[in-house]
């Protein structure tokens, strides 16, 4: 994470096998707090992380998740709308 974008970002989609899926998250930003949160196609949040302030790091762990395609984005205002988001595909 950094200010605005997740790497691997837009261009490259997250892929996990369905189940638990844990991510290791790092803010590698300079002065800003980011987070994580997951979104199905009809909008609705699945999971979130807790917030992340720059430099520091953190284990996000998604105790069951079902195959999709799913949207994560930092849910910190206007975050979302400044790029910080990508796909999550989850296999079957």
């Amino acid at each position: 994470m950094t200010e605005f974008k997740f790497a691997p970002g837009t261009d490259t989609p997250i892929t996990a096998p369905a189940g638990k899926v844990v991510f290791y998250l790092v803010n590698a930003g300079n002065n800003t707090s980011h987070d994580m949160v997951i979104r199905n196609s009809a909008g609705t949040r699945i999971a979130g992380s807790e917030l992340i302030s720059a430099g520091d790091t953190s284990v996000f762990t998604v105790d069951s998740i079902a195959a999709g395609t799913y949207t994560i984005f930092c849910d910190q205002p206007g975050h979302e709308a400044s790029g910080m988001k990508g796909t999550l595909t989850i296999t079957g």
